[in-house]
C-alpha cells in the first residue's frame, strides 16, 4: 500500500488542548446536559481529525454494541444504532476481549474470515475504522469508534491513548447521568407514593368519620327509639296485668324486639371487630361471614378451605378477613353476581385467598388514575403483611381477587 494513500495523524498540541477543554466541559456540565455535551464532543473530534463519523456506545456481554451517541459528518450515510454480535462476529469478539481495532485500510486490513465485516465496509464505503473498548471496573463496558469514509488513514498510538481518555470521560458522564436519573426516578416515585398515601389517609379519615356518624345516627335514631318503645311496652304490660291475654301479647312483642335489637348490636360489634376471629380462628370466621352474606343477600357463596393452620403470621388473619369482607361487599354492591367462589388455602410458603364472582366485571385500568377506597385499602392491608394482591376483571367477565401472604418471616 503506498504511503501517500494514508492520511497521517501526527501528535498535535491543539488536539491535546481540545481534549483538555472537552474534559473540563464535562466536569462542569449538569446531568441533563451530558447527552448534548457528548454529541458536541464527538462533532468536534470529527471536525478536528477531518474524519466522517464518531460514535459512543455500550458493549453487552456477547460483544454486541448499542450506540447511544453518534455524530456523522454532513453527506455521509448514517449507520445503525445497534451492531449485533451475529451481524459482525469478528469485530464484536475483538471488542469484547478489549482489543483495540486500528484498521487503516479497509477491507484489506480485515482477516479473510471476517466476511460480514468486509461486506459492511463495502456496502457503507468505510475506508478506515478505529474501535477503542473502554473498561469499567475490570470489564469492557463501552466503545468509542471513529470511521473515515472518504480517505484511508492511520491511527497512531498517541492518538489512541488520548481518545481512550476521552472515552473514559464519556463513560463517567454516562454513569453520572444514570445515577442522577435513577435518583430523580426514586424521588419521583417517593413523591407519588407520599401523595397517594396522603390521599388514601384523607379518604380513610373521611370514611372513618362517616362510619362513626352512621353508628351514632343509628344508635340515636333507631336503638334509642326502640328502647323507648320497649319502655312504653313494659309500662303497658304493667297496666294490662289484669288482662292475661293482652299481657302475654305485649310480652311476646317485647321479646321479639329485644331479640332483633340484640342481633343488631351483634352485627355492629361484628363490623367493628369480629370476635369470632379471636375465638375460632380465620377458617371458621370466614365461613361464618360467607354464610351470613349469602343469607342476607340471597347470594350463592361456595366456601372451600384446605391446609390452613390454626396459627398464622401476625396480622395475616385480620388482613385476609377484612379483604374477604371488602371483596364480598364489592360483589354485593357492584357486581350483580349470581354466585361467588371463596377459597382459603395454605402451604408452607404462603396463605392464599381467592374470591371469584360471575358478575358484570369492570376495567381495572379505569381505577388507576383515582383508585377507589375499597381497592386501595385492600392493597394497603396486603402491603402491611408483605403480601401481594392481584385483581383480574373485564366488563362482562366477572372478577377474581387473588391475595397471597407469606407464611414465613424469611420470605
Amino acid at each position: 500500500m503506498p504511503a501517500a494513500e494514508l492520511i497521517q495523524a501526527p501528535f498535535d498540541p491543539e488536539f491535546e488542548s481540545l481534549l483538555v477543554d472537552l474534559s473540563s466541559t464535562f466536569v462542569n456540565a449538569t446531568a441533563h446536559e451530558l447527552d448534548v455535551q457528548i454529541e458536541s464532543a464527538l462533532k468536534r473530534v470529527v471536525e478536528f481529525l477531518e474524519i466522517d463519523r464518531a460514535a459512543f456506545g455500550e458493549i453487552s456481554a456477547d460483544g454486541s454494541v448499542v450506540l447511544t451517541h453518534i455524530y456523522t459528518a454532513p453527506g455521509i450515510q448514517a449507520i445503525p444504532w445497534v451492531a449485533a454480535h451475529q451481524q459482525m462476529p469478528w469485530w464484536s469478539e475483538q471488542m469484547r476481549r478489549g482489543e483495540v481495532l486500528a484498521l487503516a485500510r479497509l477491507p484489506d486490513d480485515l482477516p479473510l474470515d471476517a466476511l460480514p465485516e468486509r461486506e459492511h465496509c463495502l456496502q457503507r464505503g468505510v475506508k478506515a475504522h478505529l474501535g477503542i473498548p473502554i473498561t469499567v471496573a475490570g470489564s469492557v463496558a463501552y466503545a468509542l469508534t471513529l470511521a473515515s469514509v472518504r480517505t484511508y488513514r492511520d491511527w497512531p498510538e498517541h492518538l489512541i491513548r488520548r481518545l481512550r481518555l476521552l472515552g473514559e470521560v464519556f463513560a463517567n458522564a454516562v454513569a453520572r447521568k444514570r445515577t442522577s436519573d435513577a435518583l430523580h426516578a426514586r424521588e419521583g416515585s417517593l413523591r407519588r407514593s407520599k401523595e397517594r398515601l396522603r390521599k388514601l389517609t384523607a379518604q380513610l379519615l373521611h370514611t372513618q368519620e362517616e362510619e362513626r356518624r352512621r353508628v351514632a345516627r343509628e344508635m340515636h335514631d333507631d336503638w334509642a327509639q326502640r328502647l323507648a318503645l320497649l319502655g312504653l311496652s313494659a309500662a303497658n304490660v304493667e297496666g294490662a296485668l289484669g288482662d292475661e291475654k293482652a299481657a302475654r301479647s305485649l310480652l311476646r312483642g317485647i321479646q321479639s324486639q329485644l331479640h332483633e335489637l340484640a342481633e343488631n348490636v351483634h352485627d355492629l360489634s361484628r363490623q367493628l371487630h369480629p370476635s369470632i376471629l379471636d375465638d375460632l380462628g380465620l377458617v371458621q370466621a370466614l365461613c361464618s361471614e360467607c354464610a351470613q352474606v349469602g343469607r342476607r343477600e340471597g347470594l350463592a357463596i361456595n366456601y372451600e378451605t384446605a391446609g390452613v393452620p390454626g396459627t398464622l403470621p401476625d396480622g395475616a388473619a385480620i388482613c385476609v378477613y377484612r379483604i374477604a369482607q371488602e371483596a364480598l361487599r364489592n360483589v354485593v354492591k357492584h357486581a350483580g353476581a349470581s354466585k361467588v367462589d371463596v377459597s382459603l388455602t395454605a402451604n408452607e410458603d404462603e396463605l392464599t385467598l381467592r374470591v371469584i364472582d360471575d358478575g358484570r366485571g369492570f376495567d381495572p385500568n379505569g381505577h388507576r388514575g383515582q383508585p377507589e377506597l375499597g381497592l386501595s385499602s385492600m392493597a394497603e392491608r396486603v402491603r402491611i403483611v408483605f403480601g401481594s394482591m392481584s385483581i383480574e376483571s373485564a366488563p362482562g367477565r366477572g372478577t377474581t381477587v387473588d391475595v397471597r401472604i407469606p407464611m414465613r418471616s424469611d420470605q
